[in-house]
Parts: structure tokens; C-alpha cells; sequence
């Protein structure tokens, strides 16, 4: 279903049968054009190393003050590995990174081999989700946190809205893994991004990643990216596999549509 407000900012994402739902979705659409237009950190779009993955991002990339979901329906979708190389290509090299691990699958090998400094990782394993909560909302408040990484899977609409005003309040950026049952929840994520496994390539892991919902239509809809484990890095099947270095960080300007 297409969503459109009243300047014609497009919002894509899966049927709803709920007419309550279509409308809570667009009022959220219509709230973000307004945040972001006042926002002077709105513009600023970060490459997540890969431009497959980033043309499926409203902004061409991960803005700063904004959340992104990536769901999927098992562990065994690539969602949690996906996101977090995308996250440490976002992320400045001085900044700290939180990891919010409710389900204790993160572990300092595994994360120094995907490429993190864990001088910088901060790797919090909360007992409940609401402690959860606290310490992911907490670390979007903090303007000198990078990224907040999170695997929290019952989020209500307020407290995800908490956590959308807390990002966008200090500028940071949040990725939150979810199950993919909780699409058909109303979201607060300028993105959700569907994760599924697909056969490897060249001895690499794949996935297919398609665009569930965005507050804006992206470049593409859907991408097959490969996941080089040994570099940390991302690669879009349509590309080579080994290809130059890329900038972790661009700092582009991407030109948004505001309403009035």
C-alpha cells in the first residue's frame, strides 16, 4: 500500500487491513517531515559501505537522528550480521558503539572479527526488556554514543516513539533486529528492512534484503547483498566481490522533500 501526505512524501509498506493502522502510519509520516525539516543534523547520510544496501535507504544512506529495523525471521537470516557491519561502516572511529545483546548472542571474538574495535564497543546484556529499553533510550540521548545496536523484540508504539525522539534529539543512530512477525506492528523506523537467506556466492554468505516499510520510496526496493565475513564487509551481488576500499564515512547531503 501507498501512503501519501498532503506535499506528496511517499510512504511504502506492507498491506494493512487495519484503517486505524494506515492512519497512525501516516500521521507518523507527516510528524517526521517536520522534525527533519527543523532538525540541522537531518541532513547529514552516512554509506553504509555498500550502494545496494544504501540505494534501499530513504536517504541513500543511514541519517543521522534516525532508527532503522532489520528484521528478520530467525537467526539463521543473516539480519543481526547485516546490520552490524552496516553499523561499524556508519559509525566515526572515535566514537563508542552500545550493543544491547537481550538474547547473549554477541561475543568480543566474533565482534573483533567482523571488524569492530572493541576498545569502543560498549556490550550491555540486559536481564528483562525493560531494562532493555532504559539503556537502549539512554544511549540515543547521548550525543557522543555512534550507534546504538539493539536486539529488542516487543517494542509498544510509545515506547518506540521514546526511542525516535531520543535519536532524533541527539542527532544518533539506532539499529534495532526484530522478528519479522513484528511487521505488521506500526514503527517509528525510517526503514524496515526484510532480511532473508539466500544461496551463498563465491564460498560468501548472501541475502536478499527488501524494503518493507520507509517514510520515503528509496532508490530501490529490494538488493542481494554478499556478506564477506573475513573483511567485515558488504558487497552487493551485482558488483564484484573484491572491489576497491571503500569510504567508511561520506558525509553527503541528501536533498529531502519537507511538508510546509
Amino acid at each position: 500500500m501507498r501512503i501519501h501526505s498532503e506535499r506528496g512524501l511517499k510512504m511504502e509498506t506492507l498491506d494493512y487491513h487495519d484503517t486505524r493502522k494506515q492512519t497512525i502510519v501516516e500521521l507518523q509520516n507527516q510528524i517526521w517531515a517536520r522534525e527533519q525539516g527543523a532538525s540541522p543534523n537531518a541532513k547529514t547520510v552516512y554509506s553504509t559501505g555498500c550502494s545496494d544496501l544504501d540505494a534501499l535507504l530513504p536517504s541513500g544512506g543511514v541519517r543521522r537522528g534516525s532508527l532503522i529495523e532489520w528484521m528478520g525471521n530467525s537467526s539463521a537470516s543473516r539480519a543481526g550480521t547485516l546490520s552490524l557491519i552496516a553499523g561499524k561502516e556508519v559509525c566515526s572511529q572515535e566514537s563508542p558503539v552500545v550493543l544491547i545483546d537481550m538474547h547473549h548472542e554477541l561475543f568480543p571474538l566474533s565482534l573483533s572479527l567482523l571488524g569492530f574495535d572493541l576498545a569502543r564497543v560498549i556490550l550491555i546484556r540486559p536481564s528483562s526488556e525493560k531494562e532493555a529499553l532504559w539503556a537502549c533510550e539512554e544511549a540515543l540521548r547521548s550525543e557522543s554514543i555512534g550507534l546504538v545496536w539493539a536486539n529488542i523484540e516487543r517494542l509498544s508504539s510509545t515506547s518506540f516513539r521514546r526511542l525516535q525522539l531520543a535519536s532524533e534529539a541527539s542527532a544518533g543512530i539506532g539499529f534495532l533486529v526484530r522478528s519479522a512477525k513484528a511487521i505488521q506492528q506500526p514503527s517509528w523506523a525510517e526503514a524496515r528492512l526484510l532480511v532473508r537467506p539466500s544461496p551463498s556466492r563465491q564460498g560468501s554468505p548472501c541475502v536478499q534484503v527488501e524494503v518493507a516499510s520507509s517514510y520515503r520510496k528509496p532508490r530501490r526496493s529490494q538488493a542481494d547483498i554478499m556478506i564477506n565475513r573475513q573483511k567485515g564487509t558488504l558487497h552487493g551481488t551485482t558488483t564484484s566481490a573484491n572491489p576497491l576500499p571503500m569510504a567508511t564515512r561520506l558525509g553527503i547531503t541528501a536533498a529531502y522533500q519537507h511538508s510546509a
